[in-house]
């Protein structure tokens, strides 16, 4: 869809990091978006649904395969075309709404044409009392310009990874794995090669089959990466995402 793309470096992104984000790997992308993307149409109805065929497009698939998919690498709790009812009591859509846990962040690609040269008094006026709602309501509001977007998506994904970071590891591994596993990750993670499992069962505390149990299971979703001699798993590493690099 979107083809072989040149990437211009913005002079806030080092080198180094620059040299990171080129690496970026795309595969599964749009069978993750596509599969995303209808679950969220089957549980709509009416305006709803509509609304999401509608609001759906370039812009905001743009973002997703740029920015959201290279740091999260899955759409989880990230919902497209969200509905609220604003001060007025009248039907509002949010381009995204992330829930982290107890935080909520509204997030608006912006072009300029429909939120410049196409607007007046009376819709600048209503867009900007949305987002001051938006805040009364405990949102935190990111807006993303479409042109930015469009030529440097790797500078929005550095400022992206800097906002986002504090509110994503936490919450999602408090969540969804068990002490044990915690554990084994917050270890791993400080790890800059790949461990034994004996030697992550000494650390940890556990007996030496409990860890293998354990970091199959990570290893099975994602969250390590598991590394074999040739004939059977022997060593565990780290699974990064770019919201994990410094």
């Amino acid at each position: 869809m979107f083809g072989d793309r040149t990437f211009f470096v913005p002079k806030s992104v080092s080198e180094k990091e620059w040299w990171t984000m080129k690496a970026i790997d795309f595969s599964g992308f749009d069978q993750a978006h596509e599969k995303w993307l209808n679950q969220h149409l089957k549980a709509r109805k009416g305006e709803r649904r509509d609304r999401l065929r509608r609001g759906h497009s370039h812009g905001e698939i743009l973002f997703l395969r740029e920015v959201w998919w290279p740091l999260f690498g899955n759409f989880d709790n990230l919902h497209p075309e969200y509905e609220i009812v604003d001060w007025r009591g009248a039907p509002c859509y949010l381009d995204f709404v992330w829930l982290a846990g107890i935080h909520r962040f509204n997030i608006d690609v912006k072009g300029y044409g429909p939120h410049v040269q196409q607007t007046d008094r009376t819709k600048y006026s209503r867009e900007l009392m949305r987002e001051l709602y938006l805040q009364t309501l405990g949102y935190r509001n990111i807006s993303i310009p479409y042109d930015t977007l469009n030529h440097e998506p790797q500078l929005i994904r550095s400022m992206m990874k800097n906002l986002l970071q504090p509110y994503l590891a936490t919450n999602q591994e408090k969540a969804n794995v068990s002490k044990i596993e915690s554990n084994l990750l917050n270890y791993i993670r400080q790890q800059s090669t790949a461990i034994y499992p004996y030697k992550v069962a000494k650390e940890v505390g556990i007996h030496e089959k409990t860890a293998i149990k354990y970091l199959r299971k990570l290893s099975l979703v994602g969250k390590i990466k598991a590394i074999s001699n040739g004939s059977r798993v022997c060593r565990y590493i780290y699974n990064q995402s770019m919201l994990d690099r410094n």
